[in-house]
């Protein structure tokens, strides 16, 4: 049986991914910072350059057109479970493995241009193509958390930095949404900044169209009762004050493995953040005045935080321990997701936030558009259809949900992806983040760290019954 897809998209799509992975290691400026761990226990940044072609080899020429391997070495070297964190840093040159990527899309591209006519499962929709662009899409994400970790002095800012910034400057007034054009049904929201949602039947997870992992199916209806959800994300501003609280030394916040890890790590911070002081000029002052703010490395630069940006570099248990200490919780998955994504005038899934149109600069924050995030309110025309800003974008959102199979869960097409990690630790995340290529922005999308991970673009909204 043939297979319809459109083969020069799905070309100029692999191309546009592969030059937005060489764009992102061309700003660090040092080969050797490319071949170092960033920090422990994480690969080299050059390594995930290899890992990409490897993967596309092994799925596309191995396993789909079913040629020999080209290189026993990379099919090792830049396997995961095959090469441990440990040895990943004995890499081969860089023109040697750009030269072993080029020969690996060039017989991709020739298998592409005839497999419409192939039977193959997965062929389907241009499945297996679509699982190796999404898969680089993620280990951009990765580079991006990885660049992160490196000093701000060691990569070079990107051609055009600012220009798009410019037009949504944290620094500048917020957006007025009231300017916005309605999203939908007028939700209720309390004195904090809550949002109501009823009860009742909605849809989790993805049909497909055209891809979805195997851990976003099957879809499946589901029956919430009643409960509250966050406009906006939890902001630095709101997380300082927990800050300063005392919230960090406060054990009846924490879980005992929270408290654990707090402890053996000394946490005192989200990652990134570190005490200073400004001056300024107080509204209701004759003089200036002196108070404590907190630094963050962005990706190039120190500042002191946004206070209106979304706190990010918080651990799954960082957020909890803010969530009790604001007297809610965390959202589960299924209820961030049914905010996010269900129209209850149409009575259906919306596949981002604000509907089913591409995501576009003017709605959310995203592949790389700002290298930062930006206000929680910035972006009025990407409301869900219950009135909750910023669900698509800007930071991945944890939820109170361990990472686990749906009901009739059937791990495609390998265990490794999915099924590896329902280990109890990983928890969901949702949403997508400032670096988030378009695709994996879909709300039925499941990203999933371990609850202690920081690195991730991740920060948090809260949920009451």
């Amino acid at each position: 049986m043939a297979h319809t897809f459109n083969s020069d998209k799905i070309a100029s799509l692999m191309q546009e991914s592969r030059d937005h992975t060489h764009r992102l290691l061309d700003l660090v400026i040092s080969e050797s910072d490319l071949r170092r761990e960033p920090a422990p226990g994480f690969r080299p940044i050059l390594w995930h350059l290899g890992h990409v072609g490897a993967f596309e080899e092994y799925w596309i020429l191995q396993q789909l057109s079913d040629d020999p391997s080209i290189s026993e070495t990379y099919g090792r070297v830049f396997d995961p479970i095959k090469t441990p964190k440990e040895d990943a840093r004995r890499l081969p040159p860089i023109p040697e493995i750009e030269e072993y990527l080029k020969l690996v899309r060039g017989r991709v591209l020739k298998a592409l241009a005839t497999a419409g006519d192939r039977d193959h499962p997965m062929l389907r929709d241009g499945y297996i193509f679509n699982l190796v662009i999404e898969h680089e899409y993620q280990h951009q994400e990765t580079l991006g958390y990885l660049l992160q970790i490196l000093e701000t002095g060691t990569k070079r800012k990107p051609e055009g930095f600012g220009s798009h910034r410019n037009a949504a400057d944290p620094d500048q007034p917020p957006a007025d949404a009231t300017a916005a054009t309605d999203p939908g049904p007028t939700p209720s929201a309390d004195s904090g900044s809550m949002i109501a949602i009823p009860g009742g039947p909605f849809e989790l997870g993805s049909r497909g169209y055209p891809f979805a992992y195997d851990n976003e199916q099957p879809p499946h209806f589901i029956d919430l009762p009643d409960f509250r959800i966050g406009k906006y994300p939890v902001t630095n501003a709101e997380y300082a004050e927990f800050i300063r609280a005392g919230g960090y030394q406060t054990r009846s916040l924490w879980d005992e493995a929270g408290w654990a890890w707090r402890e053996e790590n000394r946490v005192e911070l989200p990652l990134y953040w570190s005490p200073g002081s400004a001056r300024f000029q107080g509204a209701d002052d004759a003089g200036a005045r002196s108070q404590e703010v907190f630094i963050v490395q962005e990706m190039f630069e120190e500042r002191p935080i946004r206070p209106d940006a979304p706190v990010t570099g918080v651990s799954w248990h960082e957020a909890r321990a803010y969530a009790r200490w604001a007297g809610k919780r965390l959202p589960s998955e299924a209820e961030w997701e049914k905010a996010a994504s269900w129209d209850p005038i149409a009575g259906r899934k919306r596949q981002f936030s604000w509907g089913d149109d591409e995501p576009s600069p003017e709605l959310a924050n995203f592949a790389s558009l700002n290298w930062a995030t930006t206000p929680v309110s910035r972006y009025p025309g990407g409301r869900s259809a219950y009135g909750c800003w910023d669900m698509t974008g800007n930071v991945w959102e944890w939820t109170a949900t361990v990472f686990g199979g749906y009901p009739g869960f059937e791990a495609y097409p390998y265990p490794d992806y999915s099924e590896l990690w329902f280990d109890g630790d990983h928890r969901v995340l949702k949403g997508g983040a400032w670096g988030t290529q378009s695709p994996l922005l879909r709300c039925s999308f499941r990203n999933f760290f371990r609850a202690r991970f920081r690195h991730a673009v991740a920060g948090f909204r809260l949920a009451a019954d």
